[in-house]
């Protein structure tokens, strides 16, 4: 599937509101497989549901606290796309979502998503990359955003789906952001969502700004956090009840899937769980745990199926699988460049490849 990146620009709302009206018809079929995807997990009438998720929380206060801009910027893509704002707010959370769930029939949230790698290099740049694992819902709804820049902000180059305000992405500063759901953590009824956090990091200016947000900014979810620049990478593995560094064995590069690498405290989780996790970050090692990895390398990385049951790139199977790679985007980041390429796929990169995507820095 071809992904082309869609321009918005203007305040907030204005970019909201441009980006809701461009894509008013495939948000609502992206809305409407989410909510059957609700129903199908067995959680009874999808809206019925979500409002009780949206009553016995408080993740918007928090957004509006610490990163108004975006609350407006969700408003507009409601508006833009008719939609309900509460609905289209909800359409955010999706690790808020399976969360609640967890916690609203008191069972361990073992859901398994995504898998991420950071690698500096000799030169000063650094690769950095994801899948990005959600439900098989999403196939067909994935979008790729160009944000311009906006009152200082820096602009970014944002994979998401329709009427989500983003899932990863890097800015034209040269800093990007990956994520890892940690499910062994707490989690939280209030506090800042994955989404709106992961977009107010693409907001920072470096590394050291993005660095002190995600540890100052108060989560509402447990998630991994892959922030890097130009010769540089950190990870922070955050939770409700606050944010580890986790300093990797080899300074210049961090592999990550879904359980915890420093501490591991909160949620015993399966040992189903964990065998999938760990098979992929086995893969992750395998291929980039030495050496100089190049392009070739990364996209073979997150293309692979070294384990056939718990593999890194994730089709949608007939078994049951319920994760699906939704997107891949790998980016190189470089110093004293005219430009940031990152290379994405819309779907598992298995089934599509990769195409190359290039943005200006500002």
């Amino acid at each position: 599937m071809i992904i082309d990146a869609i321009d918005i620009a203007g305040s907030a709302h204005d970019r909201g509101l441009a980006l809701g009206r461009a894509l008013a018809a495939r948000i609502a079929g992206h809305v409407d497989a989410w909510l059957s995807s609700l129903e199908g997990a067995g959680l009874g009438d999808a809206r019925t549901y979500v409002a009780d998720m949206l009553r016995d929380t408080d993740f918007h206060g928090a957004v509006r606290e610490h990163m108004p801009d975006l609350v407006a910027e969700a408003d507009g893509i409601a508006d833009g796309a008719d939609q309900p704002r509460p609905l289209m707010f909800a359409l955010q959370l999706l690790d808020e979502e399976w969360a609640y769930r967890a916690r609203r029939r008191s069972l361990a949230n073992q859901l398994q998503k995504c898998s991420s790698a950071a690698v500096v290099n000799p030169d000063g740049s650094t690769w950095i990359g994801q899948n990005m694992d959600l439900g098989g819902y999403t196939d067909g709804h994935q979008v790729l955003l160009r944000i311009a820049p906006d009152q200082g902000r820096p602009g970014a180059l944002v994979f998401s789906t329709a009427g989500m305000i983003g899932l990863m992405g890097v800015n034209a500063v040269g800093v990007a952001v990956c994520v890892n759901s940690l499910p062994q953590l707490p989690s939280a009824a209030v506090g800042v969502p994955v989404a709106f956090m992961v977009r107010r990091l693409l907001q920072a200016s470096s590394l050291a700004e993005a660095v002190q947000l995600v540890q100052l900014l108060p989560h509402a979810t447990n998630q991994h956090y892959l922030i890097a620049e130009a010769g540089a990478v950190r990870s922070f593995e955050a939770s409700a009840a606050g944010v580890t560094e986790f300093h990797p064995p080899q300074a210049d590069r961090v592999l990550h899937t879904n359980h915890p690498l420093t501490d591991e405290q909160g949620v015993p989780e399966s040992e189903s769980a964990r065998e999938n996790s760990a098979a992929r970050l086995a893969s992750l090692t395998r291929r980039l745990a030495s050496g100089r990895p190049n392009l070739a390398d990364l996209q073979a990385a997150f293309a692979a199926f070294d384990d056939p049951r718990h593999p890194v790139c994730r089709e949608r199977r007939a078994d049951g699988l319920i994760n699906f790679t939704t997107g891949s985007m790998i980016s190189l980041l470089r110093p004293l460049r005219s430009g940031i390429e990152s290379w994405v796929s819309a779907g598992p990169p298995s089934r599509g490849g990769y195409q190359r995507v290039e943005m200006t820095l500002t």
